[in-house]
């Protein structure tokens, strides 16, 4: 190895040693994680459910004719429960012929036209006897009806600030009993998720020849509504 290289590996091992010895403790960023949780209950005020009616005919004008009878009589219940324009859209409208076999033959037994409405519904109070009067129309599929709130925003904010207590009580504990002291975080993220124990999804067959002998009573419930923080934080 000649001189010029040895110089050089001298300076940069000079430099190195030079480097480390202005490193003190407290140059180095100590930190620790921490996760918290929380959970919000709130009360439902909206429900939705979809309506689909699909009838048989011997041409697909019959079929619509049919189907369409249906879906008027649908959309007057929801009406006359003052449900909003808005808040009826149709899902799927669908012509299709039928067949069916006999003696290993297909052959065609009709027309099928369908129709689908999703709904939602902003008075919980009336959902029970809503549904009995769509019960009246016979031969009709209403399904998975679903509870929620429709402004969750309070209870999200509230359930935020629980889990980033929640985050630094855990912190503060563990650095008094290591005998240190919480800085500032460094990286913060969350997850959410809402809940319902009791969520009332129904797929019901309606028709009117089944006579209800009492009104459907249609249980709320309430919503948990959970956010986890992790957070990274600076310790000292």
């Amino acid at each position: 190895m000649n001189l010029k290289r040895i110089t050089a590996l001298l300076l940069v091992v000079a430099v190195l040693a030079l480097f480390s010895s202005c490193l003190s403790s407290k140059d180095l960023v100590r930190t620790i994680e921490v996760t918290g949780t929380s959970e919000v209950t709130l009360t439902p005020d909206i429900a939705s459910f979809s309506i689909q009616v699909s009838e048989l005919g011997k041409t697909t004008s019959d079929a619509q004719s049919f189907a369409n009878e249906k879906m008027a009589m649908i959309l007057a219940v929801l009406r006359e429960n003052k449900v909003a324009e808005e808040d009826i859209r149709t899902t799927s409208i669908n012509l299709r012929p039928s067949y069916q076999w006999l003696d290993g033959k297909q052959y065609l037994e009709g027309q099928v036209a369908s129709q689908s409405v999703s709904v939602t519904l902003r008075n919980l109070s009336i959902l029970g006897t809503v549904i009995d009067q769509l019960g009246e129309v016979s031969g009709i599929m209403l399904n998975s009806v679903m509870l929620d709130k429709e402004d969750k925003g309070e209870g999200q904010a509230e359930a935020r600030s629980l889990a980033v207590a929640n985050a630094l009580e855990k912190a503060q504990l563990y650095a008094k009993e290591a005998g240190m002291q919480v800085g500032k975080p460094i990286t913060i993220s969350e997850y959410a998720s809402v809940s319902n124990p009791y969520n009332p999804r129904m797929k019901l067959a309606l028709a009117s020849e089944a006579a209800y002998d009492m009104a459907t009573e249609v249980p709320a419930g309430t919503l948990q509504l959970s956010s986890t923080v992790s957070m990274v934080l600076e310790m000292y």
